[in-house]
């Protein structure tokens, strides 16, 4: 992976928690996300690419994600508020 690979890949994840903090009930389907990572943040991403995502933010403890609904929880909520970092940030 290229360095603009992995940058782009860090702010497709932060894009993603940040959906997800703002959104009603802090719970997204896959399509719902993808679409608004494009229209809110102007990242243009994959289903496979959002889904291998939330698998990544599932697997470091800062969403929950089943079938295709994916929602944020208070570690993910810390990273987009600025109290804790992305791994692989910095």
């Amino acid at each position: 992976m290229t360095a603009a690979q992995r940058i782009a890949e860090l702010a497709r994840r932060r894009a993603l928690l940040a959906v997800l903090f703002f959104a009603t009930g802090k719970t997204k389907s896959v399509t719902s996300l993808r679409g608004d990572l494009e229209t809110v943040h102007g990242l243009i991403a994959s289903s496979d690419q959002v889904r291998n995502d939330l698998i990544w933010l599932r697997e470091m403890g800062m969403a929950d994600f089943a079938g295709d609904m994916a929602t944020i929880n208070e570690r993910g909520s810390d990273v987009v508020r600025g109290s804790a970092q992305l791994p692989g940030e910095g």
